[in-house]
């Protein structure tokens, strides 16, 4: 019986930020049922001097789209 585990992150820049935690889901035996990424105020390293980048997000739109991700991976 395999734990069932999902991924919730948000980025400053779109990368696959969970390649990582996928490399451990899979040592640990688990089934990944799904990722879901948005964007997420960011002031890391040169970002501050600027004072961040995606300001406001997530927004409403991206928490509406973890919900129906949420939805989705449950009805399986």
């Amino acid at each position: 019986d395999k734990k069932q585990v999902f991924l919730i992150n948000t980025y400053g820049i779109k990368s696959d930020y969970t390649i990582e935690m996928k490399q451990i889901i899979e040592e640990k035996s688990c089934r990944l049922l799904g990722t879901y990424g948005c964007r997420g105020y960011d002031t890391f390293g040169p970002f501050k001097l600027i004072g961040g980048i995606a300001k406001g997000r997530p927004d409403e739109n991206d928490v509406e789209g973890a919900i129906e991700f949420f939805r989705e991976i449950i009805q399986e």
